[in-house]
């Protein structure tokens, strides 16, 4: 995808209905947090280690990185356990949005920043703020993923990795036909198949595993 990434791009796809991720969207926030990480990775502030993740340095987030991986980055500092179940109860919970909340605020306001959602609180008293994507942007975005991925070969990693988390956490574009979410699931399920250690696979690997953490405990 051009000039997103695809934790915002998934972000946009997520929110369009509600305007906002909350603790109980266990799949959503799950498979933001997969993205979220794969960001963080490619920064290199952390390393997947089997169940557990890895700080790979504990100093102030780079310039260079994403400003919406600081609440992430800070709070993972802040842990005494990195197990990836410890995490995701953090940010998996009926009872505390908190550090969703501060994931999903940063996202949100960049793109909010870059004219492609609208802030706005819908509420006096319940302080969440929430993001609603401009008209064009889903439309914009689902048409550029639907031609990079049936269009091109090979698939991109990221490409691929944003279908993925779109169809595990049920947050396809409508606009999409049967034939067309069928013709690329089978070019994603292939491209998956034939680099089996590849980055592809690897992401996908990661965020099943998320997503099987999330069953473990009461949402």
């Amino acid at each position: 995808m051009k000039d997103i990434t695809t934790a915002e791009a998934y972000f946009l796809f997520a929110v369009q209905g509600k305007g906002k991720i909350f603790g109980h969207d266990d799949y959503k926030a799950a498979c933001l947090l997969s993205a979220i990480f794969h960001d963080m990775k490619k920064s290199g502030l952390i390393e997947p280690a089997g169940t557990k993740l890895k700080i790979i340095q504990k100093k102030e987030l780079p310039a260079d990185c994403a400003a919406y991986l600081a609440p992430v980055y800070e709070h993972l500092k802040e842990l005494e356990s990195l197990e990836l179940k410890h995490i995701m109860q953090d940010y998996n919970s009926c009872w505390s949005d908190r550090h969703l909340n501060a994931l999903t605020t940063a996202v949100g306001t960049g793109l909010s920043d870059r004219g492609l959602a609208t802030k706005a609180k819908l509420s006096l008293f319940n302080g969440r703020v929430y993001f609603i994507p401009y008209k064009t942007a889903i439309p914009s975005l689902a048409a550029e993923l639907l031609v990079n991925i049936l269009y091109q070969t090979p698939i991109s990693a990221e490409d691929g990795f944003l279908w993925l988390l779109l169809e595990k956490s049920s947050c396809l574009p409508k606009d999409f036909t049967k034939e067309q979410r069928r013709d690329i699931q089978e070019k994603v399920t292939a491209a998956i198949q034939s680099a089996p250690e590849g980055e592809l696979a690897r992401l996908n690997e990661f965020t099943d595993k998320l997503l099987s953490m999330i069953k473990h405990y009461p949402i």
